[in-house]
């Protein structure tokens, strides 16, 4: 006792004279102290207690106290992992608020309620059988410097702490973190409460028991990159809501999905200012690169209990396996992602879809303002319960597709490019439609035998202004049982009001664009090229505003089975539909051509076979006369033989040019509708054509050119409009 006393006293001295620091070893743990800092260094308990800082030591327990000329940074601890033990230095101006134990490399750190100031922990070095445990009620800071750490018996890195919890991964420096198999820990890297990854160093996790990083609150990263290389359960998991700024997340190997955020509660927050006390299930990409493959069974790249935003950043997300099919009443499929909503506001994501009945993005909600959103889906279809369940490219039950560049590219048997909306189905016994079950037909209607009520939902793409995203969709699936590929299908109905859409499908069946409630087109350029009918919808379709170009060469162009007047409306549009398919399919097919309704000043054109003896759609009867027609029309039922290569003029008796059009096939058409704006009854118009395309156009698409002054040369037909 007597010489500890002498070292202490000696070490007053040489502290106060030199400025140096004050070292009390323990076991495996140092207390550093700055002489600044030291004060009075005091004994109590006759001489068995010295307390250093407001640190009471057991002298017992002290194995040496030195001093040397390192530098004491306050609120800090170091932990040194080698193999089987772990070195830990404390500054002095906290020691007294830790509470440190250790067992071989397994370190335990309890935080008391009294600490005031965040503590940084920075762990480095290698161990194969060690663990971090941190307890406490005050923010800190874990940082990374260079750790290799396995915990073979439960979490490597375990912080018991609710509030923000900054993981700090320093420069240039790699670390890999591995919990052990067939424990009770909830990941290889558990945080009770908000987690934030940082730095600009590399994390490598693998979780063998559950999850590979989990917070039991928000997680937020930024700069780091994250490796999830293995993860029983999801790769990250999270509740509240998950920010991404910045940095590379790459996750494989998982056995449930890559990206998971939960509510923590029963109800939503919804989205808070600088998401303060938020608890949503949102998540938000702002930024940064994420790559993301999952294999497993009904396994989603990222799941949110309620929206994802992804408002910037490069995302590519793999996804493949099999249906889940644990829960027999709600079979889970892959996805790219799932959520309660998808808001897509920049990035560019890209998604390569594998899975059974695989889906790119399925929400409630899907809303697309800008950015890159590219999905390719080669999907099977599988059988549950007797119903068909195909892939999709986009599955919601509301679609607002208001901008950005979305491509679609589906190849497998029955695959939907876009779905929509719901309803409750029931049949009548009917086994086609009109547009299906007829000799010559691409058996793809509506299926006439098929009706829908209870419909909900909504599908719009574009805005009033005629903005609007740039959207492709190519199906290339043939049929499954009784299921047809389709590009885009809407139980509900669809307005399109802006934008640019190019649809392609190519097998019997596949449909381009198909509502089993209405379809209007109010703004934008769209152009189908379907083997199937290119639009086709249980009720009426509408072109009021926009220019639509459809090109069917196994079914009709158009097809409506609204058997109404109104079926087919021209009003302030502009359509251009034809068929190469021959009879007896049609450019506009509506049961009765009494049935199409001229409202406007627009521009309608069609090309395709009579069925039934003048055009009234098979099994209807014909009719050469439009009701109320606003202004000039004709059915022209002399028979045409347009070709490809050819730019064919119809034009008033003056010569002006109304509308100029080409085809991408040859087209004998026996019935065509000719009006356009400037037509008036009683007047004589002429159809011409040359071989060179017009240069003038102000608007040039897919063989349809307007605004054009361009002459034909060699006639092909005249009449006279009603």
């Amino acid at each position: 006792m007597k010489k500890i006393l002498t070292l202490v006293a000696v070490a007053c001295i040489t502290i106060t004279a030199t400025a140096q620091t004050f070292n009390i070893q323990t076991g495996n743990v140092k207390t550093t102290v700055a002489a600044a800092d030291a004060g009075e260094m005091t004994y109590s308990d006759g001489g068995q207690t010295l307390t250093v800082c407001g640190k009471a030591f057991s002298v017992s327990d002290i194995d040496k106290m030195y001093t040397d000329n390192t530098t004491v940074v306050d609120n800090t601890v170091s932990v040194n992992y080698s193999g089987t033990s772990a070195s830990i230095v404390v500054a002095g101006n906290i020691a007294k608020y830790l509470t440190i134990t250790t067992d071989g490399a397994h370190v335990s750190i309890t935080q008391s309620d009294d600490v005031t100031e965040e503590i940084i922990y920075t762990l480095s070095g290698t161990s194969t059988d060690g663990e971090f445990y941190t307890y406490g009620t005050y923010k800190a800071t874990v940082e990374l410097d260079g750790l290799t750490l396995t915990n073979p018996s439960g979490a490597a890195i375990n912080i018991m702490n609710g509030k923000r919890i900054d993981l700090s991964i320093k420069k240039d420096t790699e670390n890999t973190i591995t919990d052990g198999s067939n424990g009770d820990q909830k990941a290889a890297i558990y945080c009770k409460g908000h987690l934030e990854m940082k730095g600009k160093g590399v994390l490598n996790v693998y979780g063998n028991t559950a999850h590979a990083i989990k917070s039991a609150e928000y997680m937020e990263m930024k700069n780091c990159t994250v490796n999830v290389l293995k993860a029983v359960k999801d790769g990250i998991s999270c509740d509240e809501y998950f920010f991404m700024e910045s940095g590379t997340l790459n996750i494989s190997g998982v056995g449930d999905d890559g990206l998971q955020c939960d509510i923590d509660g029963t109800e939503s927050t919804g989205e808070t200012t600088d998401h303060e006390d938020e608890d949503s299930g949102n998540i938000y990409i702002n930024g940064g690169t994420i790559n993301i493959t999952t294999t497993a069974n009904g396994t989603k790249c990222i799941k949110g209990d309620s929206i994802v935003y992804v408002n910037g950043g490069t995302l590519t997300l793999n996804a493949s396996g099999g249906v889940d099919t644990s829960d027999s009443t709600d079979p889970s499929y892959v996805a790219g992602i799932s959520c309660g909503k998808f808001v897509q506001n920049g990035g560019t994501i890209t998604m390569t879809i594998k899975g059974t009945a695989g889906r790119g993005v399925k929400a409630w909600d899907i809303e697309t303002n800008d950015g890159e959103l590219n999905i390719t889906n080669s999907g099977a279809p599988t059988t549950i319960s007797s119903d068909v369940k195909s892939a999709k490219g986009l599955k919601a039950l509301n679609m607002a597709l208001n901008g950005g560049t979305i491509t679609i590219n589906m190849s497998g048997q029955a695959g939907k490019g876009i779905s929509a909306g719901s309803g409750t189905s029931s049949s009548s016994g009917s086994t086609g439609g009109w547009g299906g079950g007829r000799p010559g037909g691409g058996g793809g209607g509506m299926g006439g035998g098929t009706t829908y009520t209870n419909i909900q939902g909504s599908y719009t793409q574009g805005k009033s202004d005629g903005t609007g995203p740039k959207l492709t969709v190519n199906t290339t699936g043939s049929a499954y049982s009784s299921s047809s590929a389709k590009a885009i299908k809407a139980i509900c109905a669809i307005t399109l009001y802006g934008g640019t859409t190019e649809v392609s499908t190519k097998t019997s069946g596949a449909e381009g664009l198909e509502s089993k409630t209405s379809i209007t087109v109010k703004g934008g350029k769209h152009y189908f090229q379907c083997y199937d009918d290119c639009i086709n919808s249980k009720g009426k379709i509408t072109f009021d505003g926009g220019v639509t170009v459809c090109y069917g060469f196994g079914n009709d162009a158009i097809d409506s089975n609204a058997g109404t007047t109104g079926a087919i409306t021209i009003g302030n549009g502009v359509v251009f539909a034809y068929t190469t398919k021959g009879a007896p399919e049609e450019g506009f097919d509506c049961d009765n051509n009494s049935y199409i309704a001229i409202t406007g000043t627009g521009i309608g054109i069609s090309a395709g076979a009579a069925q039934g003896g003048g055009g009234g759609g098979w099994g209807g009867s014909s009719s050469s006369t439009i009701s109320n027609a606003q202004q000039g029309y004709a059915f022209v039922t002399s028979s045409i033989s347009y070709q490809s290569g050819r730019y064919y003029t119809l034009a008033d008796n003056s010569g002006n040019n109304l509308v100029t059009y080409s085809f991408a096939g040859s087209c004998s058409s026996s019935l065509s509708l000719m009006t356009a704006t400037g037509m008036t009854k009683n007047s004589t118009y002429t159809i011409k054509y040359s071989t060179s395309a017009p240069t003038d156009a102000t608007t040039a698409w897919h063989g349809l050119y307007l605004g054009s002054s361009a002459k034909g040369t060699t006639n092909v037909t005249s009449f006279t409009a009603k």
